[in-house]
């Protein structure tokens, strides 16, 4: 009993703590969230007073920027007065058309864009339509004002008054001065490319020429160079069938010659020339032979029907030797 007691205390103080950590915890973040909160509304009260406090120089300035931005649009768009007599004259290719006062309203043109602008259509029963202006041309000048790229937008906006003095030219036009100067250049670049392409042609015939010749050159001599070897190949053949045939005749003389000679000793000479060496040949009623029946083969022989053999061993004999 006296245990279970001890035990019930202790856990009693464990929750009585724990209990006092979570209100201390809770009082912090209570502090916490009420310095965030008191930041916050600090700033935008600070930031809402600057902005009172510059909110009439903004508008003091606003004011004033739109009072500057009117009187600049009312500036550009007001026409400075146009006297007749004191625009420039017409200068040559220009057109001048005139708007007066009673003319109210829009002129009926439509403008490309660029500079100088172009007339691109002229609307019917309009102003511009009245007068004639041609479309497909460039405004020039508008109450003597020349149209250039720095002043273009602002002179442009003088179309709205009246009154006005459209100066207008065709697209591309030039002095006559000028035309005749560019077609005089033409003319004459003109005429040094046709004398260059005469120049040119007259190179290539010649050319041509050439090529034709020496083509035709080449072909004669081809053919008499063919012809020539036409004719030494004849004459190659028929010298050799006549060497052929001078040898025939010479070989048929020594045959006969050979064939001249008793049979007995030419078949001596044969047994010996065709007997093995050391082998004893007897001749019949004979001390020996002449030694021409041994040289009567093509093989051991020096001359053969009038032509020089080689000797065994190699080498020909010379222009003395005689058989």
């Amino acid at each position: 009993m006296g245990k279970k007691r001890k035990d019930s205390d202790d856990d009693k103080k464990k929750k009585k703590k724990d209990k006092d950590k979570k209100k201390k915890e809770k009082k912090k973040k209570e502090k916490k969230k009420a310095k965030k909160e008191k930041k916050k509304s600090s700033s935008s009260s600070s930031s809402s007073s600057d902005a009172d406090a510059a909110k009439p120089e903004d508008v003091l300035k606003e004011k004033a920027a739109g009072l500057a931005t009117a009187t600049a649009a009312a500036t550009e768009a007001e026409a400075p007065p146009v006297n007749l007599d004191s625009l420039p004259p017409v200068e040559e290719g220009i057109l001048r058309f005139e708007f007066s006062i009673e003319e109210v309203g829009p002129l009926g043109l439509r403008f490309s864009g660029g500079s100088p602008p172009m007339i691109l259509s002229v609307a019917p029963d309009s102003f511009a339509k009245k007068k004639a202006i041609p479309a497909n041309h460039e405004v020039r000048a508008i109450n003597g004002l020349a149209l250039l790229p720095q002043n273009q937008q602002r002179v442009m906006q003088f179309l709205k008054g009246r009154p006005l003095v459209l100066d207008v030219r065709p697209v591309g036009w030039k002095p006559p001065e000028k035309v005749k100067e560019l077609k005089r250049k033409q003319a004459a670049e003109e005429a040094e490319r046709q004398a260059k392409m005469a120049v040119e042609k007259k190179r290539r015939e010649q050319v041509a020429k050439e090529q034709a010749e020496e083509a035709q050159r080449q072909a004669v001599e081809r053919q008499v160079r063919e012809e020539k070897e036409r004719i030494e190949r004849e004459e190659m053949l028929a010298r050799a069938r006549e060497l052929h045939k001078e040898q025939r005749e010479k070989e048929e003389e020594f045959r006969k010659a050979l064939n001249s000679e008793p049979p007995e000793l030419r078949k001596a000479a044969e047994d010996i020339m065709e007997a093995d060496y050391g082998t004893e040949i007897k001749l019949q009623d004979r001390v020996g032979l002449p030694l021409r029946l041994l040289t009567r083969r093509k093989e051991v022989a020096w001359i053969w029907a009038g032509e020089v053999q080689e000797l065994i061993g190699g080498g020909a004999p010379d222009d003395t030797f005689t058989q």
